[in-house]
């Protein structure tokens, strides 16, 4: 066995989302350290592969990676001796096990691997898909090597952590080993073996903490996230506990990928970076002392990890624009159904801080909880948009991902929307009902503050927002309009007060 495919599949996404690839970190880290060990190594990121593509929609989604017959010819020109395959996001499930029917098809006798969150999450149901032989929970930097090799030589699977395959066709789940504690030891992704020129011509993400930004390679300096976030599924395959590499470390990779790749742009993707106040601060010291002439992107800054010197440190180093994740403006509701450790008063202090420094400032919310009523919703909403505290805002669906509790809540209440299905987990789809609030009523109230709030902003687009409205949402057309209109006159002319925090 010498020849490694590693498989990220295509993926749909609801056209009212946006159209965003990102490298497939987890399936280079693995590609680095099996070339360590000998093995030659392909990856096939089908998603990048397709952005030369143009979109097409499908039943409100759109496709987002290369056609199906174009995937089977490059499985068949690589000539593998084993596949694996990352699904991180649910809405990949179809297209995961799809991949894998294919390498099946074409080559019987290949053993397929599949990893990442929801294979980690749901195991057993993964495994009830006759095409895939095994599945590597949680981090797979040190169990993948150790399946192979007990392929090779023909071992018992039971030593290796993590693994879930099938014994006399009962299927058998490992325990899982610790994660790993020494980051420094795992070589650099395998930038190499990624289509860079094709991601770097056409990708062009929004994302929260900085808004529209053109293509950049990632960097993890830490792993893990302490934080008990209801709908936060990466425990599953990180671990809540916050691990990180040493400074001079991740300083010598960013001076690599700025040699290398003459990179302009660099997105820090740790779970939570600023977990360790400390450690962050020392990190934007660092980077000024560097010199680097390249702007520095956060996936995530965490809010209630921070402080005003924290802040000073970032807007130093070329952070002039954040984005934080709120989540609700009803601290009960924070506290008691998000689990989220964050204090609105304190938030606020910072907020207003930052925006004293001349940060631009985004807000992101998150409605549909079970628990929350509508009442708390329009709190919600009211902070996001009348506080005075966020330059731009984005408002997203509570979604049940597969190994968070939200999703093991919803499971036992029965409060999965009827017809649910893994290919519609999204943050712009409702995918939950419950006592207080049916999945119309998200759809209608997020549609409504949409328009309420583009209306505010370009009234000269009232009319086109209107058509927009009847030719999208045209079953919630009226209750949007009811909606929108209950918010220009409650907020806008009688200018009545939501309470918060």
């Amino acid at each position: 066995m010498k020849k490694i495919l590693l498989v990220q599949p295509n993926m749909k996404v609801a056209t009212s989302g946006q159209r965003i690839v990102y490298p497939p970190i987890g399936i280079m880290y693995l590609a680095s350290v099996l070339e360590k060990k000998g093995y030659e190594v392909e990856i096939l990121d089908c998603q990048t592969e397709g952005l030369d593509k143009d979109a097409e929609v499908i039943d409100g989604y759109v496709e987002v990676g290369i056609p199906i017959d174009e995937i089977a010819k490059r499985i068949t020109a690589s000539k593998p001796d084993l596949v694996g395959i990352t699904c991180n996001f649910s809405v990949m499930v179809p297209h995961m096990i799809e991949a894998a029917r294919l390498v099946k098809r074409l080559f019987p006798s290949v053993p397929v691997v599949a990893g990442g969150n929801h294979p980690t999450s749901l195991p057993e149901e993964v495994m009830g898909n006759v095409a895939i032989d095994y599945i590597i929970m949680g981090e797979g930097e040190i169990s993948f090597p150790m399946l192979i090799e007990a392929i090779i030589k023909g071992e018992d699977f039971e030593a290796v952590p993590g693994l879930v395959w099938r014994r006399d066709g009962a299927i058998v789940r490992n325990k899982m080993g610790g994660f790993i504690h020494d980051l420094d030891s795992l070589p650099y992704p395998a930038w190499h073996l990624f289509p860079y020129e094709k991601y770097s011509r056409h990708y062009r993400p929004r994302t929260v903490t900085w808004g529209d930004a053109q293509a950049m390679p990632s960097v993890m300096t830490t792993r893990g996230c302490a934080g008990g976030c209801v709908f936060c599924s990466v425990h599953k395959t990180m671990g809540r506990k916050f691990r990180a590499r040493k400074l001079d470390e991740v300083f010598k990779e960013i001076r690599f990928l700025v040699d290398t790749y003459k990179i302009k742009k660099l997105m820090i993707i740790d779970d939570n970076f600023t977990h360790n106040k400390n450690r962050a601060k020392e990190f934007c010291d660092e980077f000024k002392k560097q010199g680097l002439d390249i702007e520095l992107h956060f996936m995530v800054l965490a809010l209630w990890c921070m402080d005003e010197e924290l802040i000073d440190k970032l807007k130093s180093i070329g952070c002039t624009s954040m984005g934080f994740a709120i989540e609700s403006g009803v601290q009960d509701i924070l506290t008691n159904v998000v689990k989220k450790p964050l204090k609105l008063p304190r938030a606020m202090e910072l907020l207003r801080y930052a925006r004293s420094q001349g940060i631009h400032l985004t807000g992101t919310f998150v409605i549909g909880f079970p628990g929350e009523t509508k009442k708390d919703i329009r709190r919600s909403l009211y902070m996001a948009n009348y506080s005075g505290l966020f330059d731009s805002r984005e408002i997203y669906i509570a979604t049940p991902l597969p190994g968070s509790e939200l999703f093991e809540k919803c499971v036992k209440e029965g409060l999965l929307a009827d017809g649910f299905s893994y290919s519609k987990v999204e943050v712009v789809k409702p995918n939950i009902k419950t006592k207080d609030f049916s999945p119309d009523f998200i759809t209608t109230i997020l549609e409504a503050d949409r328009t309420h709030h583009l209306i505010k902003t370009d009234p000269k687009r009232t009319v086109r927002l209107v058509r927009d409205v009847w030719r999208r949402r045209r079953e919630h057309f009226l209750p949007v309009l009811y909606e929108t209109s209950k918010m220009f006159v409650k907020y806008d002319f009688l200018k009545l007060r939501e309470v918060y925090p």
